[in-house]
């Protein structure tokens, strides 16, 4: 049987409505896959977070407290894109075509979020952002299984990576941007200026991206015409090890990581009386800066030590986990603004290093025909607990202590110093599962 590489390399027709056909090399073909894919998830990224930064404007006109924010930043959010990404993976696995999903997805996620900035209520915006989650919840598992067709096993990692540059490229393009319109023009006109593009990218994917031969990196081709039973599914990730233990380790780490980033923002504005441009510009880069360099490094790690030995996909990720506690504690407690940045700049980075491998890795232990619901159910646990839970938690927490302290900022302050706890147990549960990765590894 031909290699993987020989697989990619080796032209095949495909037909464009019906009408012609001309060759494609997968290899070439697949960078150009891959630069599309992280443009979605940038405008992905920036239409799910930039209400991070607008959150103070939001809570002021509406008259919320922190828990309502969390609700719409986070619940409403989670809990459509989970009931919309199972059953889209489920599609995936029967063989529907991945690029149809992706772009009808961002189609709708970039409306809903023009949308969000004519709401006239909570209610009003609540649903909007339902609707952002309901777009967004079937582009993970169509990315992810995309690029497990077009790169083979030592290269997922960091190609997954550049997908997810996606996410800190937003940060420190999207959020400046979106913070200097918010200050000058209001939160209203960020939300329907961010989401516009998405209309027009959706429309260029839907035209020009190709659906690749399931298998095509493996060396192999598969047609899948009926899903594997889900009890089917559910037994296979049970039977792996490692799959459990990152599962928890995932929902934990997201949960202080997201949550954090989620929330951080707003405590910068209320402790250090720093406006919606300058929290846009100034998280932005930080954000940005060390989410690219996290990213990066740890899907570059992960391929090449974890080349040597497999252990190494889940090592380095408990490591950054440990050395994000202290400095996350510094950040939520100094006084001085630029102390606080400074000392988030560690955890900013490290918050970056376990995703790439992660996600790599339920694509490795994965078998071909179950690829995108075992991928989905760990982003279904990562995203329920860092976009769903973490935030109204943390606005609950706020708002408890913020009434024995009688302060907003300290009673935020300490409900970000309490979910740091969740940084070791994370760790702890990442070094639980590198133990089984070199046996759980499907051939």
């Amino acid at each position: 049987m031909a290699g993987p590489d020989a697989a990619l390399e080796a032209p095949e027709a495909i037909d464009f409505g019906g009408s012609s056909a001309r060759p494609v090399v997968w290899a070439k073909h697949r960078n150009y896959v891959l630069a599309i894919l992280f443009v979605a998830y940038f405008l992905n990224s920036i239409d799910r977070n930039i209400v991070n930064i607008l959150q103070q404007a939001i809570k002021a006109e509406f008259q919320l407290d922190d828990f309502q924010l969390g609700l719409m930043t986070g619940f409403a959010f989670a809990l459509f894109y989970a009931s919309v990404g199972l059953p889209a993976a489920r599609l995936i696995d029967r063989g529907m075509k991945r690029t149809l999903i992706v772009s009808v997805g961002l189609a709708l996620w970039s409306l809903m979020t023009g949308l969000s900035g004519i709401a006239q209520n909570y209610w009003q915006l609540l649903f909007c952002r339902a609707g952002v989650g309901v777009g967004e919840g079937s582009f993970a598992p169509s990315g992810f299984t995309l690029i497990s067709d077009y790169f083979s096993r030592n290269e997922r990692a960091r190609a997954t990576g550049i997908f997810l540059l996606g996410l800190p490229t937003a940060s420190l393009v999207g959020l400046a941007s979106g913070g200097w319109i918010a200050q000058h023009y209001g939160w209203r006109s960020a939300l329907m200026i961010v989401g516009l593009p998405g209309l027009i990218v959706a429309l260029i994917f839907k035209l020009t991206v190709r659906e690749p031969p399931r298998g095509l990196s493996d060396g192999k081709s598969v047609a899948l015409t009926s899903a594997v039973p889900l009890r089917e599914v559910l037994r296979k990730a049970r039977s792996k090890k490692t799959f459990m233990h990152l599962l928890t380790a995932g929902s934990l780490a997201s949960f202080c990581t997201v949550g954090g980033m989620v929330w951080f923002p707003a405590f910068l504005m209320r402790g250090f009386g720093l406006n919606a441009q300058q929290i846009g510009l100034w998280w932005g880069i930080l954000s940005g800066v060390t989410g690219i360099t996290g990213a990066i490094l740890g899907g570059q790690l992960s391929d090449r030590l974890g080349a040597r030995d497999p252990k190494y996909v889940m090592l380095i990720p408990a490591v950054g986990m440990l050395v994000c506690l202290p400095f996350f504690l510094l950040a939520t407690t100094t006084a001085d603004v630029r102390l606080a940045f400074a000392f988030l700049l560690v955890p900013a980075t490290l918050n970056n290093f376990w995703l790439p491998p992660a996600i790599a890795l339920t694509q490795g232990i994965a078998p071909l025909a179950m690829r995108a619901i075992i991928g989905m159910l760990i982003t279904f646990a990562l995203n329920l607990c860092g976009h769903g839970l973490a935030p109204p938690i943390i606005g609950k927490l706020s708002d408890v202590f913020g009434g024995f302290t009688g302060s907003q900022v300290d009673g935020l302050r300490w409900a970000l110093v309490s979910i740091s706890i969740f940084y070791p147990l994370a760790a702890l549960f990442f070094m639980r599962a590198s133990r089984f990765v070199a046996t759980d590894l499907e051939d």
